[in-house]
């Protein structure tokens, strides 16, 4: 078994979504003084690679505490979407490897759009980020997945100032995971196989326990 982790490591250098704050690590006692280290946090809790509820954009919907612990382990189907700036996933960018690996009932679907890999660094990783249809996220609803992750900041594009994907997932209990990275160390196990052929494997999802919290950072791990 392969353990990938697709978690991007919180610093107070991350970039993060615009009008949040900047992660604080404040140093609370001292091993000189207390004989022990220890800090406390400032951020939001939508910080770095992180899972948002459906309280999120809907209150008196499920708080990230609400959450069953058994939809934090599940089945995921990987999706290549490659996107530019803006670009939207549409439904046949899913269906098109629906064709070697179909999406189930509480499955995870992982969605590739390289903007991770090539953008994390740059000044409009936040600001012309891709995201996903209209359709196909009531399409993803009628499959009634667990999940949507991505490598994006965002599930919608940065265009979408209505966040049209984050209402119709969230409303209908599916979990967003957003802010992926290193998913393109997730390849089959059939090494003939083409790099457009579709993945699957455990997705875990482990988002703290916070109570009545909208979301929470967590590290989200691949077993292959």
């Amino acid at each position: 078994m392969r353990v990938i982790d697709l978690t991007m490591r919180i610093t107070p250098s991350i970039k993060v979504y615009p009008g949040s704050p900047q992660p604080s690590f404040i140093p609370w006692s001292t091993f000189e003084c207390q004989g022990y280290d220890s800090e406390a946090m400032f951020m939001s809790t939508h910080t770095g690679t992180h899972v948002d509820a459906p309280s999120h954009f809907k209150p008196g919907l499920a708080s990230i505490d609400m959450i069953s612990s058994d939809r934090l382990v599940c089945n995921a189907v990987l999706i290549r979407a490659q996107k530019r700036a803006n670009q939207l996933i549409e439904q046949q960018d899913i269906d098109k490897q629906q064709q070697q690996q179909q999406i189930g009932q509480g499955d995870a679907v992982v969605i590739v759009t390289g903007w991770e890999k090539k953008h994390s660094g740059s000044r409009n990783y936040m600001s012309q980020n891709p995201g996903l249809s209209e359709q196909a996220a009531r399409y993803l609803c009628r499959k009634k997945v667990n999940a949507v992750a991505i490598d994006c900041p965002s599930i919608d594009t940065a265009a979408d100032s209505r966040f049209t994907a984050h209402h119709i997932l969230l409303s209908n209990n599916i979990l967003v995971v957003e802010n992926l990275c290193n998913l393109d160390r997730i390849t089959s196990r059939n090494r003939r196989s083409s790099s457009s052929s579709s993945v699957t494997f455990t997705l875990i999802i482990s988002p703290l326990k916070l109570g009545g919290a909208t979301g929470s950072p967590a590290r989200v791990l691949a077993l292959l």
